[in-house]
This record gives C-alpha cells, structure tokens and sequence, in this order.
C-alpha cells in the first residue's frame, strides 16, 4: 500500500518524466549502499557532536544516495532534484524550489553561476570559518516536509547544522560529500525499480519483456534527454541567458 507522500505528491506528477527518463536515471549499480563513518545513524539535532552508538537500529542505517538529474515537473510547477540509491533499487525525488533548483544545476553541471546564490553564500561562510561539508543526511519526511543536515568537520569537532534539503545538496555536490538518507525516508517517499516498470506498463511505454530499467551493458552510447510533446528538449542543465533570479 502506497502512502500518501508517494501516491499523492510524488508518483502523480513525476509519472510522466520518470517513464521518459526511467532508462536516463538509472544505471548499472556500482557497488550497494554505503554507511557513513563519521556519525551514528538517528536524528540530528543542530549543533550537536556525536559519539557512535553500539548499536543502530536497521531502519536508521546510513543509505548512499546520488544525485542524477535535475527535472522540471511543468504539471505540477515545480521542480525535482531525483536522487538514486547506490544499489540503483530506488529513486527519491525531492521537490525544490526554481532558484535551488537552478542551484543544484550549475553544480551538477561544474559551471559557476552569474550571481551568487543562497548555496554559494552557505559554501563562501562554511569555508571561511575553517569548515568542510563532510556529509549531507536526509532524515525524516512527514506531511511531504524533510528534515535534514549538513554535517560540517571543523577544527576537532563534527556540527550537525538544519537545512533545507535543496541546499544541503547544493553544499554536498559543491563539497563532493556523501548524501545520506535511510530506510524509513525511501519506505515513505522513494519510487522502486518495479513502481517505475508498472507505471510504463500502466501508460504503455515499453511495459513489456526486455530488459528492465537500468539494465543497459556499461559500454552503451549515451542516451539521450528526455522531450517534450513535439520532440522539443527539456534543459536539464543551466543556460545562463533562461535563468530567472
């Protein structure tokens, strides 16, 4: 049974661009989840340092994720950071804002933005206080709300800061470190390899036999972005002249 996070907010507008950009999204596994070292698996509190527990409870297990693209969801006038899960069995889509998502943009694609922007400001501040962001942790959703952190080494201390998770991504992808979530945020908000085969199934998009989703050979070209009706491009990296600040 769906939740309503997934049936409601997430599956409804995403179906579309995720059947278009099942095969773009996924690809082969490399290597399963990883667990961070640096803090025990739980809430974050802001602020706060952490000794590791004995022991964790499986449901708050540190799940890697990685960040694929960020796609603009024109039904629902928004747009949404998808994040995949190292093992590639599941997809987390998070939707942001025009301007975080602009930010994450330029990040994924190495290019510096015009004007500086709220993550760049987080970043400029991070490093001239001596801090290094060493992990992004994406905790807990409830009534579509995430809570999460950004975890920054300093000196001989590792802070637990809150953050939007639009710019604590932002700060990961510009510092290369890890992004975290667990087993209870992706059981409530992800999007399964079989959801995603039973949606093309469901709208007749290569539902049938074959290989599945992310099973393309490593040596495969490229494949292309996904488009809109009419076969026009939807700009999944930042053109500076479109950009709205």
């Amino acid at each position: 049974m769906k939740t309503p996070i997934k049936a409601g907010f997430f599956v409804a507008p995403l179906a579309a661009v995720a059947v278009a950009t099942g095969t773009l999204l996924w690809f082969p596994g490399a290597g399963g989840a990883h667990s961070s070292t640096l803090f025990p698996a739980g809430p974050l509190r802001s602020g706060d340092v952490y000794v590791a527990p004995a022991k964790v409870d499986p449901a708050d297990t540190p799940i890697e994720l990685e960040v694929k693209d960020v796609i603009p969801i024109e039904e629902a006038d928004t747009h949404a950071v998808v994040l995949v899960s190292k093992d590639q069995q599941v997809m987390l889509p998070i939707f942001v804002t025009e301007e975080a998502a602009v930010s994450i943009a330029f990040r994924l694609a190495q290019r510096t933005s015009p004007h500086p922007l709220a993550a760049d400001l987080m970043d400029d501040l991070v490093a001239k206080l001596g801090g290094k962001v060493t992990e992004v942790r994406i905790e807990d959703v409830q009534n579509d709300i995430y809570t999460s952190h950004v975890v920054v080494h300093q000196g001989n201390r590792d802070l637990a800061i809150e953050a939007r998770p639009s710019d604590a991504i932002a700060m990961a992808l510009t510092g290369k470190a890890k992004i975290l979530t667990n087993q209870k945020v992706l059981d409530a908000a992800g999007i399964t390899r079989e959801e995603i085969d039973s949606l093309r199934k469901d709208l007749g998009v290569g539902g049938g036999g074959g290989a599945g989703i992310g099973d393309e050979d490593e040596d495969s070209p490229a494949l292309p972005h996904p488009s809109e009706p009419g076969g026009k491009s939807i700009p999944t990296t930042p053109d500076d002249s479109n950009i709205r600040l």
